[in-house]
């Protein structure tokens, strides 16, 4: 296989460029990446904008149906896991829940499960609305139109022209040759602050800010001792994300198991 042909996806679906390539087959790599990208991305706009097709998405945790165009999350060795450890009646945080597969699959699966959605893109917020009226699941799936973070507030919001990539931070935004298509401001809360049932399970996937919702989320994790499933997202970034995420699960007394492309954590 050539180094072109070689393109592989993570647990999110999202393309990544094979390490090795040179700078030349690198920026022909990143072009093609981003025509693929910009014709998804647009037949996805016009889909949930229509709602035209509902797919049915074959996930670990069971089917969905989403506006997605292809199926996403299909083989997430991560949702599997999630499933597995979550109970029947068990409370899930889903920190940076996008479009909400992974909320939609772990409530659909069990009848009294409820799941809390953490989501700050506007545009996702709508999408995973969309999909969870098409499922039925507006009694299991509380969503919550906001990121968490290590303090309470507005923080601008730099949305990616990758939407998986957008965050609150320019760089990560900019991962894998994509750019900063806007800036919004949203509504950021600790999870300290946060109302309602406490999680029995939380997973995290934030584009690399994983430590400032830890940091957010002490005094929850010290009290109610929820099993955590994080995705690190240091790839491209300056930022010691895995050093500083450690370091936090360290002093909550946290065990710390590394899986491809996430970390399983329980308290201990």
């Amino acid at each position: 296989m050539d180094k072109v042909a070689a393109l592989t996806y993570n647990c999110r679906g999202v393309v990544r460029p094979p390490v090795s390539s040179g700078p030349p087959l690198g920026r022909a790599v990143a072009r093609l990446r981003g025509l693929a990208y910009d014709a998804y991305h647009r037949l996805a706009r016009a889909n949930y904008e229509r709602e035209l097709l509902a797919r049915r998405t074959a996930t670990p945790a069971g089917p969905v149906r989403t506006y997605e165009p292809w199926t996403r999350h299909g083989g997430s060795e991560m949702l599997a896991a999630l499933c597995d450890r979550c109970g029947p009646a068990d409370v899930v945080y889903d920190v940076g829940a996008n479009v909400g597969v992974y909320a939609l699959a772990l409530a659909a699966g069990a009848p009294d499960r409820r799941v809390v959605a953490f989501e700050p893109s506007p545009e996702a917020v709508e999408r995973f609305r969309a999909n969870r009226r098409l499922n039925d699941l507006a009694g299991r799936i509380d969503v919550r139109p906001h990121g968490l973070g290590d303090a309470s507030g507005e923080r601008p919001f730099y949305v990616s022209t990758y939407p998986q990539l957008s965050a609150f931070d320019r760089e990560s935004a900019r991962r894998w040759a994509a750019e900063v298509a806007g800036v919004v401001e949203v509504p950021v809360r600790r999870l300290d602050d946060v109302e309602g049932p406490p999680p029995d399970v939380c997973k995290v996937d934030v584009e690399g800010a994983a430590p400032d919702v830890l940091r957010g989320g002490r005094e929850t994790l010290a009290r109610h001792r929820p099993a955590l499933f994080v995705e690190v997202h240091d790839e491209g970034l300056s930022r010691d994300v895995p050093g500083e995420t450690r370091a936090i699960l360290d002093d909550l007394d946290y065990a710390v198991s590394e899986r491809d492309g996430y970390w399983h954590c329980e308290p201990r």
